[in-house]
């Protein structure tokens, strides 16, 4: 991700400073070509029609030399813009890896202080579920009232911590999957969240990729979850020319949020249930891979696609 952000920040320097050396180079080349186009050989007194022939000479031999000179005019603007092209990449290179530094350490202090929150919160919360199933009791509504907020704070811990891990984890050894078969199984085990949801699926009888199998799941199973908690009556599950989509009815995400519906913690609907981890989970996941991930919504649908590089 830091690495990303420099090459960009570098990327929008050079461009920006070639353009303009380009522009300020053009003008100094096309103002030494219209000066010396300007520039004619004056007639000495006494010029005669047979001097003609020595004048058409000197002509020729001034119009070599204005040539030469635009060469070499051209040569030494090239030079220099490349040196200082190459001054410019060092000096953005530098400032770029200096002015991220401090962003870096503070996005490792926060994904260390979630990780380490996470492992100490997940002790206390599973011993109080331990000693709470030990009680037996069956009084409601207060039974349950502790029941659903417990598996909540832990599926929150949960989530903080497989973010945590998602963000510091390298890329795992990629292997040959059967798309196909991880989307079925996938889809397989959320059937009993669908209630009376449609689930239809698109898929080739076969499709072979080398990818890791265990994060392309772990997408699929949090776009599918998101769609079967977002739709009314219908998901959809397509995979074609290495794009995968899920596409859910019901309600969909106004444009001015459909930018930030990969940031962590954030929810286009405040009411719902969950953490508003679960797609920077995917995010992350994807973008360790190097696959992207995007949505877009209509007036009638939502849709999240993974595009396997």
């Amino acid at each position: 991700m830091f690495t990303k952000l420099r090459n960009k920040f570098i990327l929008q320097t050079m461009l920006i400073s070639s353009a303009v050396m380009v522009v300020a180079f053009g003008a100094i080349f096309a103002s030494s070509a219209m000066r010396m186009g300007w520039r004619s050989m004056p007639k000495p007194e006494g010029f005669t029609s047979e001097m003609v022939g020595i004048e058409e000479i000197f002509k020729d031999e001034i119009q070599r030399e204005r040539e030469e000179h635009l060469i070499n005019l051209g040569l030494t603007l090239l030079m220099v813009g490349i040196c200082v092209e190459v001054l410019i990449f060092v000096l953005s290179y530098i400032y770029a890896e200096k002015a991220i530094e401090p962003v870096k350490q503070a996005y490792e202090n926060q994904r260390e202080f979630i990780a380490n929150a996470s492992h100490e919160l997940k002790t206390p919360i599973a011993a109080v579920r331990a000693n709470f199933e030990a009680l037996g009791a069956d009084e409601e509504p207060w039974v349950s009232n502790i029941d659903a907020e417990l598996t909540r704070a832990s599926k929150l811990i949960g989530d903080l911590l497989t973010l945590a891990r998602t963000d510091g984890r390298k890329k795992s050894d990629p292997s040959v999957v059967d798309i196909t078969t991880v989307v079925k199984k996938c889809a397989k085990l959320m059937k009993a969240r669908l209630g009376e949801k449609e689930l239809g699926l698109n898929l080739p009888e076969m499709t072979e990729l080398t990818i890791v199998e265990a994060d392309f799941a772990q997408i699929v199973d949090i776009l599918l979850d998101n769609a079967i908690k977002y739709s009314d009556k219908k998901i959809e599950i397509s995979f074609e020319k290495n794009v995968l989509t899920i596409k859910n009815d019901g309600k969909t995400i106004p444009a001015k949020q459909l930018k930030r519906v990969f940031e962590r913690f954030y929810q286009t609907d405040k009411t719902a249930e969950g953490s508003g981890l679960g797609l920077s989970i995917a995010k992350a996941v994807a973008d360790r891979n190097g696959w992207e991930l995007s949505a877009d919504s209509d007036k009638t649908s939502t849709a999240f696609r993974l595009y396997l590089s």
